[in-house]
């Protein structure tokens, strides 16, 4: 159950995060802020992120076992697209104001989601 709760609240601080940044906070700092008011709102989000990402892997490790779903063809799907995500963060942090990368990466973190429910529930 602990290992559950923990993954849930990363997911929820990574995914929530990113869709409310995208937007709501990004659309009104570009309108209203400064570079320097984004930079400071996506360095914060950024460390977060990587203490949600690696919550996300324990958590993940310690269900798939669990579980026994390291033969799954949607465990080895959503591990594809993790990395995935972890490509394009990479990219979004070269090019911070690139729209595309910002939404790909949200949009790749919600079929994570996504697959992750398929392999939870079927």
């Amino acid at each position: 159950m602990n290992q559950a709760c923990g993954s849930v609240g990363a997911l929820a601080f990574f995914v929530g995060g990113q869709l409310m940044l995208v937007f709501a906070v990004a659309p009104a700092i570009r309108r209203h802020g400064t570079e320097e008011a984004m930079r400071a709102v996506a360095m914060r989000f950024g460390i977060g992120s990587g203490v949600a990402l690696v919550v996300l892997a324990v958590t993940g490790v310690a269900m798939a076992s669990h579980f026994s779903v390291w033969d799954s063809s949607a465990l080895e799907a959503k591990l594809m697209v993790l990395v995935l995500v972890a490509v394009l963060t990479t990219l979004h942090v070269a090019s911070p104001k690139s729209r595309a990368l910002s939404y790909a990466v949200t949009a790749s973190s919600l079929l994570v989601v996504w697959l992750g429910v398929k392999l939870t529930y079927g």
